[in-house]
């Protein structure tokens, strides 16, 4: 049975959360610090550490550094962006603001659904590749951020389209493509690029479903979808897609 550390002070949300997990089919650890939580995650065969990074404590938040070298999936719940970009807590996974508490089953269950289970190493070796590829195309390789440059080549649009969305100038984004302050609206669409290599495998199949029209988005093209604004609503669709649901 896969592993899920969970961080959550208050306790009707760690009892929704840890239920949420059972029911997905997890053994859920609950602790009330992220240290405690990184000293288990570092212990045992962790899968996946959910964490709510309003604590008590500030040392809790360095002490999430230490997840970047693990391997198992991040997810961090936060009550404000601006506290995760300050701390870049956008190259750790997946990070999701306020939203309803539907939404934010919702949202856990396709994180789930699109992980890469632990499975021996000759079979996991080719699907981590995969992965691989994607992610040292989209982030900047000093960094680990998302890098709005790369994602533009790789989608075959000029940056400033990115300008709008992301709201910040042209010139800033070509100064800082991997700057902080767009790491939440590149996230969607990163996600968006895994979930389409995984299931598409090349990157002209992933181009061509980009730039089709779909039927669940109202026959926009999910690129049109993305340049507008409205990633989420692209990751959304494909994170149902990956979960078995209809798209």
């Amino acid at each position: 049975m896969e592993t899920a550390v969970l961080v959550e002070p208050r306790k009707e949300r760690k009892k929704l959360l840890a239920d949420f997990l059972h029911k997905e089919g997890l053994k859920v650890q609950s602790f009330t610090t992220a240290e405690k939580a990184v000293e288990q995650a570092k212990k045992l065969s962790t899968d996946i550490v959910i964490l709510n990074v309003s604590m008590p404590t500030q040392s809790g938040l360095d002490a999430l550094e230490e997840l970047k070298g693990l391997d198992l999936s991040v997810v961090v719940l936060t009550a404000s962006e601006t506290t995760a970009m300050k701390h870049d807590l956008y190259a750790l996974g997946d990070v999701v603001p306020p939203v309803p508490e539907k939404a934010l089953l919702g949202r856990l269950r396709g994180i789930l659904a699109r992980r890469t289970p632990k499975v021996p190493a000759r079979v996991s070796a080719a699907v981590q590749a995969v992965n691989a590829h994607v992610r040292a195309e989209l982030h900047d390789p000093e960094t680990g951020r998302l890098d709005a440059s790369r994602i533009a080549s790789y989608l075959g649009t000029p940056l400033s389209s990115f300008a709008k969305f992301s709201q910040v100038s042209v010139a800033g984004l070509h100064k800082s493509p991997a700057s902080a302050s767009v790491q939440p609206h590149l996230a969607p669409i990163a996600r968006s690029l895994a979930i389409l290599t995984q299931l598409l495998t090349t990157k002209t199949n992933v181009l061509a479903w980009m730039n089709s029209p779909h039927p669940d988005l109202g026959s926009e093209t999910p690129i049109h979808l993305i340049l507008e604004g409205k990633a989420q609503i692209v990751a959304d669709l494909l994170d149902s897609a990956l979960a078995g649901q209809p798209s």
